[in-house]
């Protein structure tokens, strides 16, 4: 298994492990609990295991936040690797010096004693000292040439010379020759003098000339073999601690916080998702009053949650599985859902592999693709690819350009020769062109977008989501972004799927025959995302609180137009409106949300005869009436003139087609029989 294999298996079972906790804990609390306690509901065990099932699509929803937490994870395990290579090259080779120094100091010694037993003179220590030094250094010479011989041959392999991750490979290279060659010095000195020094002591007199002291050298070589021990076992131990051991409190600090916040987003997801599921097996309540006793789900205002399939993500799924790369476009009024689909489909775990960028404000085409290029390295890292090491060079890439000079030279003079050399490296932010960039993203999407394709052995590939493309600003700059990515749109196995408004999309819909504008030539495909229908805006409304009875959900659909924005933003403010332990009827919460709109109608200085008034009094008259069980199953149906779904279409004609709107709603109220 390789190393990314290694890393990928090793961030799985930490994301399976917290998923399967959080599971637990989830279903422990309150509103879950009590949710589970309701008739027809799943028991505990059943929505656990349905959870497991989904944990792809669970997990996918925080990957975002999981990206940025194994990011600084590696980031800084990356930064410990560097010190501990350092600190292993330093005790290692500080301690081999040191032994190795003893050992020729005594080789140094026993010839230092028998020359002076053969001459009858006093040892002299100066000698020792000198011809122990002089063996040290010659050792040091034939280690450094045997580990510079072997880097030479190193360097031939393919992975440096095809530029894979040089640097990391040069250092890990390095610090594994200092150690094997260190300790050959060690062994091999130490074996030698320690040999001599073995044989001294058992014949109580120097070794004589060509003598080798083959007992004591076996036994010296044991003894040598037993140093590398410690050293072996420190260079384990500190590599294999964890990452709370490894790093400082700043970091680990820093990498749990992120790590929090990936929890939480999976939490969130993990709790829409069981919602939805207990939600989808009890019964439908048709009760004339709200009790909401616990509702988180409708209090969070931020966060995406779990995610609600449509028809518009079942179209775009059957478009995207029929192309090999381009682009393609979702299209429809703010509030729709775009955000939430474009989300859903770049980052749901399935075949294809994807990431999300906004688009700027203010566009700046250099600044655009440099930051799409840095997200798109920084994801095939964190997934480990093989592609990782030109990730990693390329973010090295976009930041600095290495520039290297080797200066040497000879010269005779007064003082008959000298020589000098010099060897400088430097590292300058350097601004790269934008050809360059377009290029080597260009290249490095192929290269990742090949990547997937082969793995698993299914056709997989590569999506960027560019969201929200109509806030650029001014409007005319988000068709020079268009311009721009048309180049990379051709990407095999590369797909790009863009957020755009209506008004954006309005000249490609209607370009005429035989021309051409920007959005008609750039996007392959457009997709519209429709509102919410009824029963999609039941399920929505589910992965928030479990069960809402069926009134105010269409009630709240109505005035929500169907847009999934304003559906939850109604929902909020009704639970808001609750006591706890204090239920409240239909007419009062339709009071309450029918005056607020009111007051905003007010503030617009709309007539009190214009079609918005006399909507309002439509909900009113309906919603505050005697309302039935059979009514609400009439009215759920789309045929019904009267229907949810046709008063939710009502409110989104509201100041754009009000003369469409209003005989809309003359027959909406005539199949009420509502007075005229």
């Amino acid at each position: 298994m390789t190393a990314a294999e290694e890393r990928r298996a090793m961030v799985t079972d930490v994301r399976d492990e917290e998923l399967a906790g959080l599971v637990d804990r989830v279903l422990a609390e309150p509103e879950l609990t009590a949710a589970m306690a309701r008739e027809h509901a799943p028991a505990a065990k059943d929505l656990r295991a349905a959870a497991l099932a989904q944990k792809d699509t669970l997990l996918a929803r925080a990957r975002a936040a999981e990206e940025e937490w194994l990011g600084a994870a590696a980031q800084r395990r990356t930064r410990w690797g560097s010190r501990h290579e350092r600190l292993v090259f330093w005790v290692g080779g500080g301690f081999s010096f040191t032994v190795a120094l003893a050992a020729h100091t005594v080789a140094a010694w026993s010839k230092e004693l028998r020359a002076a037993l053969t001459e009858r003179r006093v040892v002299s220590p100066g000698t020792i000292i000198a011809d122990s030094f002089t063996a040290l250094l010659g050792s040091v010479l034939l280690a450094s040439l045997f580990a510079v011989v072997v880097y030479q041959l190193f360097r031939l392999s393919p992975s440096l010379r095809a530029g894979h991750e040089a640097a990391k490979a040069r250092r890990a290279f390095w610090t594994s020759v200092t150690a094997v060659v260190t300790m050959a010095v060690l062994v091999f000195a130490g074996a030698v003098s320690g040999g001599t020094l073995v044989w001294q002591y058992t014949n109580n007199r120097p070794i004589g000339e060509g003598q080798t002291p083959v007992g004591g050298a076996l036994a010296a070589y044991a003894a040598a073999a037993l140093f590398i021990v410690p050293f072996y076992v420190f260079h384990k131990v500190t590599g294999g601690m964890g990452l709370r051991a490894r790093l400082p409190e700043a970091d680990v600090a820093e990498v749990e916080r992120l790590r929090g916040i990936w929890r939480d987003m999976l939490a969130g997801g993990l709790r829409g998702f069981l919602r939805a599921e207990i939600g989808a097996h009890v019964a439908r309540r048709y009760a004339m009053t709200l009790e909401v006793s616990e509702s988180p789900g409708l209090r969070q205002v931020r966060g995406l949650g779990f995610h609600v399939p449509t028809v518009a993500e079942e179209r775009l799924i059957a478009v995207a599985n029929g192309m090999d790369g381009g682009s393609i476009a979702l299209s429809g009024p703010r509030g729709v859902g775009k955000t939430d689909l474009l989300h859903a489909f770049c980052l749901d775990g399935g075949d294809r592999m994807g990431l999300v960028m906004a688009a700027p404000v203010v566009y700046e085409r250099r600044e655009f693709m440099l930051g799409l290029f840095a997200q798109l390295c920084r994801l095939v890292i964190t997934a480990g690819l093989d592609a990782a090491s030109q990730a990693s060079a390329h973010l090295r890439w976009i930041e600095y350009l290495q520039t290297r000079t080797d200066e040497a030279g000879a010269s005779a003079g007064g003082s008959w020769f000298g020589l000098s050399a010099k060897r400088a490296v430097s590292h300058t932010r350097q601004p790269l062109t934008y050809l360059e960039i377009v290029d080597a993203l260009k290249g490095f999407l192929a290269v990742t977008a090949a990547e997937l394709t082969t793995k698993g052995g299914r056709p997989r590939g590569f999506v960027v989501g560019i969201d929200e493309l109509d806030r650029i600003e001014p409007a005319a700059r988000a068709r020079d972004l268009l311009n721009e990515l048309k180049v990379v749109f051709d990407v095999p196995g590369c797909l790009f799927l863009l957020s755009v408004s209506d008004e954006a999309l309005r000249e490609a819909d209607l370009a005429p025959v035989g021309r051409r504008d920007v959005f008609d030539s750039a996007i392959d495909e457009i997709i519209r995302v429709e509102p919410l229908d009824l029963a999609t805006a039941i399920r929505l409304l589910d992965t928030r609180a479990v069960g809402l009875p069926v009134p105010f959900t269409a009630l709240f659909h109505c005035l929500s137009g169907g847009m999934p924005r304003d559906l939850l933003r109604t929902a909020r403010a009704a639970a808001a409106l609750l006591a706890p332990g204090r239920p409240a009827p239909l007419g009062d919460v339709t009071a309450a949300l029918l005056t607020r709109e009111a007051a905003r109608l007010v503030d617009d200085h709309e007539p009190l005869d214009s079609v918005r008034h006399a909507f309002l009094r439509t909900l009113r008259e309906i919603f505050t009436a005697p309302l039935t069980k059979d009514d609400v199953l009439k009215a759920a149906e789309p045929a019904f003139p009267g229907s949810f779904d046709t008063l939710a279409g009502i409110r989104r004609d509201l100041g754009v087609a009000d003369e469409r709107a209003a005989r809309a709603l003359e027959e909406a109220r005539r199949a009420w029989t509502l007075p005229g």
